[in-house]
Formats: C-alpha cells, sequence, structure tokens
C-alpha cells in the first residue's frame, strides 16, 4: 500500500469519524432541548383534530376528541361521536373502552408503552430516551426508536414557544396520523379523579395484562 492510498483512507476515515461525532452530539442536543420543552408539560389539556392518511396520501379518517395529560404516564384520549372511544392510562395500566362493541380492553402500561415514543412525551425522565434518536429543525422535532417493530416508527412534535401545538405519528404501514390541538391549557390544576378508571356497567372486560 503507497503512502498516497494510505493518506486517502486516512482523509476517509477522519471524514467517517467526524460525521459520526456530529451526529451524535446534535442527536444529543436535539433530546436536550426536546427534554427541556416536555419538561414544561406537567400538565396539558387541549381539544383536537385528527386526520389520518395513507401512504398515497389518502384520507382514511377524520376525528376530534380531547386530550389530557399529566406527568409522569398519565394520560386521557377521547374520541368524540361517531368515532367514540376512550383510552386512559393511569400509571400502571392502559385501559381502552369501546363502546360500540361495550368491552374495555387493558394493558400494562410497560408493555403497552414499549419501544413506543409516546411514552418519551408523558415521562420526559423516562430511561427509554436511549432507545429513539431525536432531530430538530426550527420548532419541530421528530422522534424515531431504533429498533422498528411495526408500531409508531416516527413522531413529530410540533411548538409554537413552549406550547405543544401538533403532534404528527407515522406507522409500520406508513400511515400517518396529525393531531391538531387548540383551547390548550398547559400546567393548569387537574380533577383528583381525571385518570381514575371506572368500569362501564354492562361491559365486558378482556384483561390482557
Amino acid at each position: 500500500m503507497n503512502k498516497l492510498t494510505q493518506l486517502k483512507q486516512l482523509w476517509l476515515l477522519t471524514a467517517v469519524l467526524i460525521t459520526s461525532t456530529y451526529t451524535f452530539a446534535a442527536d444529543m442536543d436535539a433530546k436536550q432541548q426536546l427534554k427541556v420543552k416536555l419538561s414544561l408539560l406537567a400538565t396539558y389539556q387541549a381539544n383536537f383534530t385528527q386526520t389520518v392518511v395513507d401512504i398515497e396520501n389518502t384520507l382514511l379518517q377524520q376525528a376530534s376528541g380531547r386530550i389530557v395529560l399529566q406527568q409522569p404516564n398519565k394520560l386521557y384520549w377521547e374520541l368524540f361521536e361517531p368515532n367514540e372511544s376512550v383510552l386512559l392510562a393511569d400509571g400502571d395500566n392502559i385501559w381502552n373502552v369501546d363502546p360500540f362493541l361495550e368491552q374495555v380492553v387493558v394493558n400494562s402500561a410497560d408493555v403497552a408503552l414499549d419501544n413506543n415514543p409516546l411514552i418519551l412525551l408523558t415521562n420526559p425522565d423516562s430511561s427509554k430516551w436511549q432507545e429513539f434518536t431525536v432531530s430538530q429543525s426550527d420548532n419541530q422535532f421528530i422522534i424515531t426508536p431504533l429498533e422498528l417493530n411495526g408500531g409508531i416508527e416516527s413522531l413529530r412534535l410540533v411548538f409554537n414557544g413552549d406550547l405543544l401545538v401538533e403532534l404528527e405519528s407515522q406507522d409500520g404501514q406508513q400511515q400517518k396520523s396529525v393531531l391538531s390541538f387548540s383551547d390548550i391549557k398547559q400546567n393548569k390544576p387537574l380533577p383528583a379523579n381525571t385518570f381514575i378508571f371506572v368500569m362501564p356497567e354492562g361491559y365486558e372486560l378482556d384483561d390482557q395484562r
């Protein structure tokens, strides 16, 4: 191997190391900035409109609803008619209420949120941060799992200052769900019973824990 070839390989190796270091540093910087943003979401309440499209941008569903979040690990999510459903995460369990089937499905929160970037939204101090990469463009942050399992493959959070105004998720089939928030109340007190699940009368329980 001549000196010119050695020099070229050295330059190539140096370039790779610099690029890798820059990417790692950029990811860490974006993560830290996002952690600061999310740490300001001690509680969060908003109405939302939801639009779901497929890989060809064909409209699959439009809906509206309400979201209430309290850190750590508590979430209330309700879709209004005609797509009625309720999801309640109380910190230990996740309850899915289907009024059409009159059925409740309950899962352990640890299992249901495994490798799911939404866990970072409800707990910015989660040890799960190491399982995701974060990139930033102006007021937008994109969270991507290191291991794709067919669930949520990316999560885009859009802020207006410190206010979360939009959330977009993309799943393994390339379907996109965009939530646009309105009537936002951030860091306001919540009723004590907000995240206490009460079994609806006459519903069937499917316990997956």
